[in-house]
């Protein structure tokens, strides 16, 4: 059987080739024989490990701290440790490592000052063909809201003398507003705990409004202009009496049967009929009535024909991601407040307006939801009350110490006079027909700059700065940690051996 070579791969090739491989056949054969078997002894100077050399440092930190920037992934260390640098060129690597470091911190605060206070954007949706706009919730506050008949058996019901006083009173404070506050006059023949009851007991019955579809959200609920018929009102139930005095917190799920205009209601128009003089208002039909919400007087045989103009902003789920802070809205489900189980921009201003209140009257009104601890305001202390007008932002939005953010979602109805006229009619009736003028554009909030952006941005700076990656912050998590446990173990154990010897 023929011998096969064992070493055929080192044959020499012949002397009249120039090349061996991509190599100078005289360098190719001065390797081949130049063997560490051929050589007595490896100079001292010649390299011992793989990558850059570095320098011998005599104290155990620092010889630790030459492991981590020689071995780290973080782009720069290893020039820090190199031997034979000379001054400048150290002096220059510590300069760019630290301008990287500042400019890497700088981008980093930039990156996050933008996700905490630019993460969401505005923008426009014009179409209109499919817009979804909630018809409004409408509210009629009768003024004056008592009605004379029920007084003899109301009093007569809670042991009430039935005096002129007595009947004077009550239709004061039945109608009783913060800019007349200060007339309230003097009566103490009926704790203030139950004058609400009675308030809800002798209120004007208010005919139902025909509308154009059946409305099974209607009810009495107590405002801040008193009790009032609320129409289309999701949140209605959060103010009416029967819920307050059964203590309840109960959070309704948010129905999806609200009536809502289609694209086809462009320029309709809606009629609401009342009786005698009454205050009327319409607003989001996910909130609920307070004071600086513009009202209408209705005025019987007094004509208006008001056009109502519609604004809405919606919010994208995916903003729901986002702190209250960073969004610059609430949800209604966010809650937040003492006096009521969800949030809205208007409960909001409410409670606040009842913090200064107590602040400065140490009570709270008969028409604010009752609060363990704290007192109804009597007579005495709703004349206080009318004294601090200047200071219950009535007519404007919430200062900024309420913190009361806007809705995320919010519909906006404004009611503007197109003309008026009187009737001749003799009639106590009130007739209001309001034209709708549909929105031809909606604002939509969404997310401009999320968390994961963020990361990517700051990522993207730290390898453009120290060429850096995730398994170098690990890295420094495990230098700092682990790594420093062990190797702090192996020095005690090097000196403990170093000094038996």
């Amino acid at each position: 059987m023929p011998r096969v070579s064992v070493n055929q791969a080192k044959s020499i090739p012949k002397e009249n080739d120039y090349f061996y491989g991509n190599e100078i056949l005289p360098e190719f054969r001065a390797r081949q024989n130049a063997t560490l078997k051929e050589l007595e002894s490896v100079p001292e100077d010649g390299p011992n490990e793989v990558g850059m050399q570095t320098i011998s440092p005599k104290t155990e930190v620092g010889k630790y701290f030459v492991e981590f920037s020689s071995g780290s992934t973080i782009h720069g260390l290893n020039h820090l440790v190199a031997p034979h640098r000379h001054p400048i060129e150290k002096f220059l690597a510590v300069l760019f490592i630290g301008g990287a470091l500042v400019c890497l911190i700088f981008l980093s605060l930039t990156f996050w000052d933008r996700y905490q206070n630019n993460a969401t954007v505005i923008v426009v949706d014009t179409d209109a063909e499919h817009f979804h706009i909630f018809k409004p919730a409408v509210f009629i506050c009768p003024v004056p809201n008592i009605e004379p008949s029920k007084f003899a058996k109301v009093f007569e019901n809670h042991s009430i003398e039935n005096t002129p006083e007595a009947v004077e009173f009550f239709t004061f404070i039945a109608n009783v507003n913060y800019e007349n506050m200060f007339q309230t006059p003097d009566f103490d023949k009926v704790p203030p705990s139950k004058w609400l009851k009675i308030l809800h007991e002798i209120r004007r019955d208010i005919p139902a409004v025909t509308l154009q579809e059946s409305d099974p959200y209607e009810a009495i609920v107590i405002t801040e202009r008193g009790l009032c018929l609320a129409m289309r009102n999701a949140f209605a139930v959060y103010t009416t009496y029967e819920y307050w005095m059964s203590n309840n917190w109960t959070i309704l799920p948010i129905p999806r049967d609200v009536p809502f205009y289609t694209y086809d209601d462009d320029k309709s128009q809606e009629s609401y009929v009342t009786k005698n003089d009454a205050l009327f208002a319409v607003l989001d039909p996910f909130d609920v009535l307070s004071y600086e919400i513009p009202t209408k007087w209705l005025r019987p045989r007094l004509l208006q024909h008001p056009i109502m103009t519609i604004s809405q902003i919606r919010t994208n789920q995916a903003v729901n991601s986002l702190s209250f802070y960073q969004r610059k809205c609430k949800f209604v489900k966010d809650g937040g407040l003492d006096s009521w189980p969800v949030y809205t921009m208007n409960m909001c201003s409410i409670e606040c307006r009842m913090r200064v209140i107590q602040e400065h009257c140490n009570c709270r009104p008969h028409f604010a939801r009752p609060i363990e601890g704290v007192e109804i305001c009597n007579t005495r202390q709703l004349r206080c009350i009318g004294n601090l007008t200047d200071q219950l932002f009535l007519h404007t939005r919430p200062p900024p110490f309420c913190n009361c953010q806007p809705k995320c979602h919010h519909i906006s109805y404004t009611l503007t006079d197109n003309e008026i006229s009187e009737l001749e009619l003799s009639t106590t009736s009130t007739f209001l027909p309001v034209s709708l003028v549909f929105p031809k554009v909606i604002l939509y909030r969404l997310v401009l700059f999320s968390f994961n952006d963020f990361l990517i941005a700051v990522g993207g700076a730290v390898g453009l700065f120290l060429g850096a990656s995730v398994l170098s912050f690990v890295e420094i998590i495990y230098y700092a940690t682990i790594r420093a446990c062990i190797y702090a173990r192996q020095a005690c154990r090097r000196n403990k051996k170093k000094n038996t010897m």
